[in-house]
């Protein structure tokens, strides 16, 4: 009886384990080895076995600048995207009844839309002549356009929109998950409205705040479209640089290093999350 059922859940991972195995991990794979291979400009690469596009990355300069700089956008957006969505999650666990279906549509209705034209959306905002600066001009509150666009704010403020959904799900599951018996518990134990959120409610969301946290960055980290026509030239990210490495300058070995480090934050963030919950076991 064991057997059988060990055979027919096995037969159902089949699918889903060579789905996986063909379309993501043959993929990184074949990146990770090409990133160790040297730069030819007209083989693309020599299958010679080396570090220096690894080595090129953290010690450049250039290179340094446009890491820290999509850390530093990636971080911002990722945070912002937890601070606005969480309450919205919370709202529709907790609180939005009969309303919660449109919610969660109007959630759900920017992903509808494709990536480009939520971007020109922005870029009619944030223009010289765009829809806040006509506001601005025409209440008197300017003399000149502002410069929003090509700016690192425009860029993040773009991003949080864009990947609000991809935090508000994952929050919104671990939220609905939650027994509303535990909360009554502490409730009767003297525990305070503030006190049940930061110390029961929130921490029992890790998980979704893990994986929304997880897709935010990761997403952020390798925007190319919105980076691009938001942030123009002035902001450098890892992103658009993937792009011109591979599509223009056809150097793959760089940009194999490129999205391998691309994927390396993203474990960064899962082990820094398990290495933070161990510690906080460990403290109660």
């Amino acid at each position: 009886m064991q057997d059988g059922a060990r055979r027919y859940g096995v037969a159902l991972a089949t699918p889903i384990g060579l789905l996986y195995l063909l379309f993501l991990v043959a993929p990184i794979s074949v990146f990770l080895a090409v990133s160790l291979f040297k730069y030819d400009p007209f083989e693309l690469y020599k299958t010679t076995l080396t570090s220096e596009n690894f080595i090129r990355l953290v010690a450049d300069s250039y290179y340094n600048a446009i890491i820290l700089g999509t850390v530093r956008v990636a971080g911002l957006t990722t945070f912002f995207a937890f601070l606005l969505s969480y309450p919205l999650a919370y709202y529709l666990v907790r609180r939005a009844g009969a309303w919660r279906g449109v919610l969660i549509f109007l959630v759900v209705a920017p992903l509808t839309t494709g990536t480009i034209v939520r971007t020109y959306g922005w870029i009619v905002l944030f223009g010289a002549e765009g829809t806040i600066n006509s506001i601005l001009i025409g209440l008197g509150l300017i003399q000149k356009p502002l410069v929003i666009l090509g700016t690192e704010t425009a860029v993040i403020i773009a991003l949080v929109h864009i990947l609000m959904p991809y935090m508000v799900f994952p929050l919104f599951s671990a939220l609905a998950a939650q027994d509303p018996n535990v909360e009554h518990a502490a409730s009767t134990l003297g525990a305070g409205r503030t006190r049940i959120f930061f110390e029961v409610t929130l921490p029992l969301s890790r998980s979704g705040i893990l994986m929304g946290s997880v897709l935010v960055f990761t997403l952020a980290a390798g925007s190319i479209v919105t980076a691009q026509l938001i942030g123009g030239k002035d902001i450098q990210m890892m992103g658009p640089l993937l792009y011109e490495l591979v599509m223009h300058t056809l150097n793959w070995p760089l940009g194999s290093a490129v999205a391998a480090l691309l994927v390396a934050m993203q474990f960064v963030i899962v082990l820094l999350y398990f290495r933070s919950g161990r510690r906080r076991h460990v403290s109660h």
